[in-house]
């Protein structure tokens, strides 16, 4: 089985995530919690899989951003966000 992570922006500085498995669709996205910072909504979307998944597909918006350890979530979310932004925005 196969998770994908869809990391949302909300609004500036407020991110959600969901959570699906093997690409299945779903109607609509639902966010239990929001978040102040991508670094913290990684950071729970990391605690939320635990250690269930070793990895994760990542998209964002919809746009893939490829695969990602679990544990990197966990670990080290504060580094994932600057790469994770600074590839959607072409500087990565």
């Amino acid at each position: 089985m196969k998770l994908l992570l869809d990391i949302h922006q909300l609004r500036p500085n407020r991110y959600a995530y969901s959570i699906k498995t093997d690409g299945r669709q779903t109607e609509g996205a639902y966010y239990e919690s929001a978040f102040d910072s991508l670094e913290t909504c990684l950071r729970d979307a990391g605690d939320s899989i635990g250690h269930y998944f070793p990895s994760v597909h990542m998209r964002y918006e919809g746009r893939p951003v490829g695969d990602c350890a679990t544990e990197s979530l966990r670990r080290n979310p504060k580094g994932l966000a600057e790469r994770f932004l600074a590839a959607l925005t072409g500087r990565g």
